[in-house]
């Protein structure tokens, strides 16, 4: 999963029920197990501003970020 500006975008516009979902959903496809993340309203909030504030330099190491750990998911030492 690419996150570009229009994918935050979404991201942000979802409701903290919706965003929750997604989180675990990325997670989950990722092999953290979503139990442990503790998802609840102060989590959502903190993600959400978190979100809100990222520029697009952070972006791109984010997806940096998230594509070598995916690789080494698939390609254990």
């Amino acid at each position: 999963m690419q996150i570009d500006e229009r994918m935050l975008k979404r991201l942000l516009a979802m409701n903290d029920e919706q965003l929750g979902q997604m989180i675990q959903k990325i997670a989950a496809e990722t092999g953290i197990d979503p139990a442990q993340l503790g998802i609840n309203p102060q989590s959502i909030e903190s993600v959400r501003a978190a979100l809100g504030s990222i520029g697009e330099d952070e972006l791109e190491g984010i997806n940096r970020l998230y594509e070598d750990y995916r690789r080494s998911k698939r390609n254990p030492k």
